[in-house]
């Protein structure tokens, strides 16, 4: 059996499109480029001696922006950065914050009390 490294964020078909599109723009128009609205940010899961703990790098968003439900021992986190319509700076050239939503789920260890998250 062969094993095969896994890369959380491996690049996809729609980031080589989004790359074919900012190299077009970038390099002849001038023109503003966002990031794909495809968003998967990156998650630690840690189990300590009292609970287990998610970290997600989420930057910029409020506890507003982001949701947990727990359903049938499966915990999803939702959350989504909208665009800035206001810009009372000037105008964007380029931006590489992502914009949109997101959403990860895990199933919990059957250990795991859903009530007391």
């Amino acid at each position: 059996m062969t094993l095969v490294k896994w890369a959380p964020n491996s690049p996809s078909i729609f980031d080589e499109m989004n790359r074919m599109v900012r190299t077009v723009f970038d390099d002849d128009w001038n023109l503003p480029v966002y990031r794909d609205s495809i968003w998967n940010p990156a998650v630690d899961v840690k189990e300590n001696e009292k609970s287990y703990v998610l970290t997600a790098d989420i930057p910029g968003l409020t506890k507003k922006n982001v949701k947990i439900n727990v359903s049938n021992g499966v915990l999803t986190v939702h959350g989504e950065r909208k665009e800035e319509t206001e810009n009372k700076d000037g105008k964007f050239y380029y931006r590489e914050r992502h914009i949109g939503s997101f959403s990860r789920s895990f199933q919990l260890p059957e250990t795991v009390n859903d009530d007391s998250i």
